[in-house]
């Protein structure tokens, strides 16, 4: 039987171009991710429980410097986020230490009509210590510097090209930028780096998955209409993150272009609820996600 040149390009799609693919879709609730105002600190001895839904409808995948799939192509994701904050004084700068586990599925995973299979499980824990070191609260300006560490907790199968975790260990730093000018208008900037251990048994199975750091810019532009009513149009940008199996580009990374929208009402003073939308303009190796959207229900104690 002759072998199509299609078959052939397909079959390499399967077993090396989709290798580490969970690492692309799982991501798009990262921890380090940010809503408006999440640099601006709260009083010493304050503990945050927030909770999120998090979906995302990916409809399209593109290969770094090959391919773009739209026909029968797709992923949706399903998650869950549980965070815990907790904020406290160091030598008298504010500063905290949090904790995010997000769990969930990845479902109907395809690239041109190749089942890639589903994942359900857990991401990676984060674990995470913050400080500002310059906090005016005269003129509302806040700079936080953050540190994250993600040990391989995940759920993960070699065998699957669909994972939750990542079977590597990664860390992040990050700086933030939060300042409101007069009493409606506040802005918020972000910027980190995130860099990778290696996967030593990364899908099909014993192959060694490697990856340059992501370097990723978050801003929020936010509208207090009331003290408890915000608007905020946002966006976020992922560059960088170049995958390779034993050396070999994958024709997978991180570069990514998002805008976002988000709502937030407290409903007490202790009691916020928050809804973000999103699309991605662009995106190079990996899926597009079409449609996204996270609630948020935040509650201070």
């Amino acid at each position: 039987m002759a072998i199509t040149a299609a078959a052939i390009s397909m079959s390499t799609v399967l077993t090396c171009g989709l290798a580490g693919l969970a690492i692309l879709g799982a991501a798009r609730a990262r921890a380090q991710e940010i809503e408006p105002a999440e640099f601006v600190p709260l009083p010493a001895g304050t503990n945050l429980l927030l909770n999120y839904y998090v979906y995302g409808d990916e409809t399209q995948f593109n290969f770094a410097k090959g391919n773009t799939y739209t026909n029968n192509t797709g992923l949706q994701v399903n998650l869950g986020v549980a965070r815990y904050i907790h904020y406290l004084d160091v030598g008298g700068h504010p500063a905290g230490v949090q904790l995010v586990q997000i769990f969930g599925s990845e479902s109907d995973g395809r690239i041109a009509g190749q089942s890639l299979g589903n994942a359900f499980g857990a991401v990676n824990v984060a674990l995470s210590a913050f400080i500002w070191p310059y906090a005016n609260q005269q003129k509302s300006q806040y700079f936080v510097v953050a540190g994250w560490i993600y040990p391989p907790t995940g759920t993960y199968d070699a065998h699957s090209p669909i994972n939750l975790g990542d079977n590597r260990l990664r860390g992040d730093a990050q700086i933030g930028w939060d300042q409101a000018i007069g009493t409606h208008f506040s802005y918020d900037a972000g910027l980190d780096v995130m860099v990778y251990g290696d996967n030593d048994n990364a899908f099909p199975g014993g192959l060694r998955l490697s990856q340059t750091p992501t370097y990723r810019l978050q801003l929020w532009a936010n509208w207090r209409w009331t003290p408890s009513f915000q608007t905020s149009i946002g966006y976020e940008g992922f560059f960088g993150g170049t995958q390779s199996l034993n050396g070999v580009p994958n024709g997978q990374k991180t570069e990514e272009q998002r805008v976002r929208a988000a709502a937030s009402y407290f409903i007490t003073p202790a009691l916020q609820t928050l809804l973000e939308l999103n699309h991605d303009t662009s995106v190079v190796g990996g899926f597009k996600q079409n449609f996204g959207a996270t609630v948020r229900i935040l509650f201070a104690f």
